[in-house]
Order: C-alpha cells, then structure tokens, then sequence
C-alpha cells in the first residue's frame, strides 16, 4: 500500500478543517464525504454521516462516480486536478504528476480540500469558511 495516510486526516468534520474531502456514491447518489479507514493506496470506507460505503478512488468527475467509487479532488495552482492515488505525503494527479499534498497550497503543493457539505472546491486559495457545515 505504501505509505498510508495519517488517521487525523479520517473522520467527520471538525473546527480544525484537516480532514479530507470525498465525493462518493452512497448507494442512491454522489454525495460529500470524508474518510473513515483507508484499506489501500486507491481504497477507503467513506462516510456521509448516515451511510458507509467501501469506494475505490477513481478518475472521473464528482458528479460521475458509482456505486463502490470516490473522489479526491485538489486546487493544484487554480486548476482542479482529480487524485488517482494518495500517500501519506504524495498524490498522483490525474495528469500524471506526483506532487506533495497539504491544506493551504502554499509552495511546491496542492491544496488537499476539507471534508464538509459544501459541493464547490475553494480555487480561489481562501478556505477560511470552507466546509465549516455553515455554506451550501
């Protein structure tokens, strides 16, 4: 598997914002989420707060995923780039680039989005508000 990715970065919403932003499919729909256990470099249990699914990370539009596929999408300099892998510092972008990974973007990194119920990715590099639960 790799390197696997540090447990802080798993689990619903906090104050802090350091846990990271699926999009997965619950059964019924696409739908925010954030990780509950990583099981390999490409596969998690993701949560909704009501529904747990095991997903494989997939390159495809957010909208597009499946029944068993998630999402990871990063601001990569304005540009939103999907994850076909992840690592404990790394992901592989869907362009083929491998690049560290963080929450703010600043310097040679993308920017990881924080778990919560907005549906937009802050490309504008300001996350102070975002994924709090207060912006739909």
């Amino acid at each position: 598997m790799g390197r696997p990715l540090n447990k802080r970065y798993f689990g619903p919403p906090t104050a802090g914002g350091n846990e990271i932003k699926v999009q997965f499919h619950n059964g019924t729909a696409s739908v925010n989420g954030w990780i509950v256990k990583q099981k390999g470099s490409k596969k998690f249990v993701c949560s909704d707060g009501t529904v747990e699914q095991t997903c494989t990370l997939v390159d495809k539009a957010s909208a597009a995923v499946a029944a068993g596929e998630m999402t990871i999408t990063v601001d990569d300099g304005g540009v939103a780039r999907q994850v076909v892998k992840i690592a404990a510092h790394t992901v592989t972008l869907d362009n083929g680039d491998r690049i560290n990974w963080d929450f703010t973007g600043a310097g040679d990194t993308v920017e990881m989005e924080e778990a919560g119920d907005d549906t937009t990715i802050d490309l504008a590099g300001t996350d102070e508000d975002d994924f709090e639960g207060d912006d739909v």
